[in-house]
């Protein structure tokens, strides 16, 4: 009896069961797999990107002064070397907010005569520069600040930056307009000043220096020097001739005109050695603290004998085989602390100084200065 209950249970179930898989497959019906017409690009190009120009004579044609001249707004970048002519600079640079990508080319001056690698017509503000070799320009790698040189008396690059940049044997190495910025620049074997920061709030971070014709990094009123390796070259290592700078981390080694030349400048965690005349030497105003000073072939520490107070402070630094550790002969009005001194002679400083001093550390003060 049981089995004929299932039997017609079935037989009236299975109808039903057929309708319902068929609404079921109505309402999940995918429709026609014809495409409407053909598949067409989704994706945005790279101008869409990223418009840039490529330099080139059609794009940025020159004249007599430049090979290439850029007169409008944009983003430029080389496809291949440039190569120097006579009386003649490599890009010239004639409009605002304007980006030089050199993708790893190089301009390349390679002639008599040739100018700057690159610089200004006019003033213009708000430059990039990265990314390339800049070598062997009659004039400098960058010349952004141009003073009493034809074509372009008193053309300026300010407000700008320039990044990943190798400049050797050229003029001069980068030569950057006000409120510039260097980063991460190498400036080897040019005949004048290896990195000059004109006019005022520059800063330059992880570059090198080395082996310039000049000074190693040059500083307007207001630079900061981060991290920078200033080694070799024939001036001083970094000079700031100005005021309110202030120089941080770095490494200054063998420069033939002295180590730092400091006025009202804060020099601090530097390594300065092997230099020749004195490792740091300050005007008036300056800070020099916790600075490993050394070697040198004159004073670690110099005074310039200028009327007035010298106003400085010179703390925690360490100052080791130089001829003389602190030259302030007639440079008072000075505060020494806290340093420790091991030279030939280790304080040659005159009246109005204040330097506490001892040669028992175990029984010195917090403020003296440990002589050796």
């Amino acid at each position: 009896m049981k089995t004929k209950l299932h039997s017609l249970f079935i037989v009236l179930a299975f109808p039903t069961l057929l309708t319902i898989n068929s609404q079921h497959s109505t309402a999940f019906a995918q429709g026609s797999l014809t495409p409407p017409g053909a598949p067409a690009p989704t994706m945005k190009t790279l101008d869409q990107v990223e418009p840039r120009i490529p330099i080139g004579v059609s794009t940025t044609p020159g004249d007599a002064n430049g090979i290439f001249n850029i007169t409008n707004s944009g983003s430029y970048y080389l496809t291949g070397n440039v190569y120097g002519q006579t009386n003649k600079s490599g890009i010239v640079v004639a409009a605002d907010n304007v980006t030089i990508d050199l993708c790893g080319y190089a301009l390349i001056g390679s002639t008599t005569n040739s100018l700057d690698g690159i610089r200004p017509s006019g003033t213009h503000q708000t430059i990039k520069i990265r990314n390339g070799i800049i070598t062997g320009w009659g004039g400098n790698a960058v010349n952004a600040s141009i003073f009493g040189f034809p074509p372009d008396f008193g053309a300026s690059l300010n407000r700008c930056v320039y990044e990943d940049i190798v400049a050797n044997d050229n003029g001069g190495g980068i030569y950057a307009g006000s409120s510039s910025s260097i980063f991460r620049c190498v400036s080897r074997n040019n005949k004048g000043a290896g990195i000059r920061l004109s006019n005022s709030s520059g800063v330059c971070q992880d570059c090198l220096s080395d082996s310039n014709q000049g000074d190693g990094i040059d500083c307007a009123e207001g630079a900061t020097v981060i991290h920078c390796s200033v080694q070799g070259n024939t001036g001083v290592g970094i000079y700031c001739g100005n005021s309110q700078q202030t120089i941080i981390g770095c490494n200054v080694r063998n420069n033939g005109g002295g180590g730092i030349f400091a006025n009202t400048t804060l020099v601090r965690d530097c390594t300065i050695d092997g230099n020749t005349g004195y490792g740091v030497q300050i005007v008036f105003s300056s800070m020099i603290e916790g600075c490993n000073i050394g070697d040198t072939t004159g004073s670690g520490i110099a005074g310039i004998s200028l009327a007035g107070n010298g106003r400085s402070l010179i703390r925690g630094n360490n100052i080791h085989d130089n001829t003389v550790g602190i030259t302030l002969t007639n440079n008072p009005g000075n505060c020494i602390y806290g340093n420790t001194l091991r030279n030939t002679t280790d304080l040659d400083v005159g009246s109005g100084n204040s330097v506490p001093s001892s040669s028992d550390p175990t029984t010195a003060g917090p403020w003296y200065n440990i002589v050796l």
